[in-house]
Protein backbone atom coordinates (compact mmCIF):
# COMPACT_ATOMS: atom_id res chain seq x y z
CA UNK A 1 0.00 0.00 0.00
CA UNK A 2 1.56 3.61 -1.04
CA UNK A 3 0.98 4.84 2.20
CA UNK A 4 1.90 8.57 0.46
CA UNK A 5 -0.66 8.53 -2.31
CA UNK A 6 -2.84 12.12 -2.56
CA UNK A 7 -5.78 11.71 -1.08
CA UNK A 8 -8.18 14.52 -2.71
CA UNK A 9 -11.78 15.36 -1.46
CA UNK A 10 -13.52 18.69 -0.84
CA UNK A 11 -14.47 19.76 2.65
CA UNK A 12 -16.60 23.31 3.54
CA UNK A 13 -16.69 24.11 -0.48
CA UNK A 14 -12.25 24.25 -0.36
CA UNK A 15 -10.63 21.31 -2.32
CA UNK A 16 -8.35 19.47 -0.07
CA UNK A 17 -5.35 16.78 -0.61
CA UNK A 18 -2.72 15.09 1.50
CA UNK A 19 -1.52 12.15 2.18
CA UNK A 20 -3.01 9.21 3.43
CA UNK A 21 -0.73 8.29 6.40
CA UNK A 22 -1.75 12.05 7.33
CA UNK A 23 -5.80 11.48 6.63
CA UNK A 24 -5.91 8.35 8.48
CA UNK A 25 -3.44 9.88 11.67
CA UNK A 26 -5.99 12.88 11.39
CA UNK A 27 -8.80 10.55 12.14
CA UNK A 28 -7.10 7.74 14.32
CA UNK A 29 -6.02 10.68 16.81
CA UNK A 30 -9.83 12.30 16.47
CA UNK A 31 -11.18 9.20 17.98
CA UNK A 32 -8.80 8.55 20.47
CA UNK A 33 -9.75 12.07 21.42
CA UNK A 34 -13.62 11.76 21.11
CA UNK A 35 -13.41 8.68 23.20
CA UNK A 36 -11.56 10.08 26.00
CA UNK A 37 -13.68 13.12 25.80
CA UNK A 38 -16.93 11.03 26.23
CA UNK A 39 -15.10 8.87 29.16
CA UNK A 40 -13.85 11.82 31.29
CA UNK A 41 -17.33 13.20 30.52
CA UNK A 42 -19.08 10.10 31.99
CA UNK A 43 -16.98 9.80 35.02
CA UNK A 44 -17.70 14.02 35.85
CA UNK A 45 -21.32 12.99 35.59
CA UNK A 46 -21.08 9.82 38.07
CA UNK A 47 -19.15 12.38 40.44
CA UNK A 48 -15.77 10.07 40.36
CA UNK A 49 -13.42 12.90 39.63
Amino acid sequence: MNWNKPIKFKFGGEDWEMPLSTLLLLIFLTLILMLGGAWLGFQFGAGQV
